[in-house]
């Protein structure tokens, strides 16, 4: 196990899409800012809103996974679909 403190840990998610979970609930967003006893998220959604969050609340903090989007920010079609739908149509012709 390392001996990385918190701070030293979340300093290298600065710039970083993350998670966080606290006790209040879970928030995500880019992780702007880690202070003595806040961090600073900015949501993904509302570039403009930041969330500030008590250290002391939060159980655990961690690199969120980016999925992909389509145009409008919206997961896209699985491509397993996309090919079903596809092998359907040729087989109705």
């Amino acid at each position: 196990m390392s001996d990385k403190t918190f701070h030293q840990f979340a300093h290298e998610l600065v710039n970083e899409e993350v998670n966080v979970v606290t006790t209040q609930g879970n928030f995500e967003g880019r992780l702007l800012l880690v202070g003595s006893d806040i961090i600073v998220l900015q949501n993904r959604m509302a570039a403009r809103r930041r969330i500030i969050i008590r250290i002391l609340e939060i159980v655990a903090l961690f690199r969120a996974e980016i999925r992909p989007t389509g145009p409008f920010g919206f997961m896209g079609a699985a491509p397993e679909l996309e090919e079903s739908h596809e092998s359907r149509d040729h087989e109705h012709n």
